[in-house]
């Protein structure tokens, strides 16, 4: 064999090899099913109490299961009880679907009865709003549903009787931020009321109403460590300060 033969032999050996390996590589590595990467949740920072006026809520939304069937206007003027929501608000659908038709049903959270009770007279439909707030927002709070939903009904408990007589007496129909803030720093000292914001919603043309106020609080997982004591109080002064949102609103 000629020296010249021998060397396109030796290239020609080389790149078989190198058209196997590309092969190879694509059975191994191109052809496998894609796996989408695993989220990374950044550790929670804060968490939101989040109580919504229920009158408002039938208002902006009267298709609204517990607005249907009565049970938020039995309960008179008052607030509902929306949820805990862990912070910043990417905290959501921690290790489950994105997708409303797979929340558990309340059954299966395995609640202690007196926390079903309560969430049964504070949320607007507690068989829908319990397990979707779970699914959204508990699964991302470090806590097992248990604890998690007796810190809320706690927490919510104290707000709303903080809450409800500034807006069952609003002054001309309409709210403020500035009396809502101004009645959390007389209950609970200078500055409570800066870890408070509130929410307003269109009504159908009707304007704009005060629909939810969001309260600023440490981690739901260090509620869980004072859970015997719960106080809002207490908890307000470690909450974040928050942006004011809505300033005044109409109350319905």
């Amino acid at each position: 064999m000629r020296r010249g033969d021998a060397a396109v032999l030796s290239i020609s050996t080389v790149l078989g090899a190198m058209a196997v390996a590309a092969i190879v590589v694509s059975v191994l590595v191109v052809d496998q099913p894609r796996v989408p990467p695993k989220r990374v949740m950044a550790e929670s920072s804060s968490s939101l109490l989040v109580v919504t006026w229920g009158p408002a809520l039938c208002k902006v939304d009267p298709a609204n299961a517990g607005c249907r069937s009565g049970h938020v206007g039995s309960l008179g003027p008052a607030f509902v009880l929306h949820g805990l929501w862990p912070q910043p608000p990417e905290q959501q659908f921690c290790g489950v679907p994105k997708s409303s038709g797979q929340d558990p049903g309340l059954p299966a959270l395995n609640l202690p009865q007196n926390v079903q009770v309560d969430l049964q007279s504070m949320m607007s439909d507690a068989a829908i709003m319990a397990p979707h707030e779970w699914s959204a927002h508990g699964t991302c709070s470090g806590v097992p549903p248990a604890d998690y939903f007796s810190i809320v009904t706690t927490l919510a408990e104290q707000a709303t009787t903080v809450l409800d007589p500034v807006f069952r007496h609003a002054d001309g129909g309409r709210v403020s931020l500035t009396a809502v803030r101004d009645r959390f720093d007389t209950q609970f000292g200078r500055d409570a009321g800066k870890r408070v914001s509130m929410n307003c919603r269109d009504s159908r043309g009707d304007g704009m109403v005060a629909y939810e106020v969001h309260l600023s609080l440490p981690p739901v997982a260090e509620l869980r460590n004072v859970s015997s004591s719960l106080a809002l109080g207490d908890l307000l002064g470690k909450g974040p300060t928050v942006l004011p949102g809505c300033l005044l609103g109409r109350v319905p």
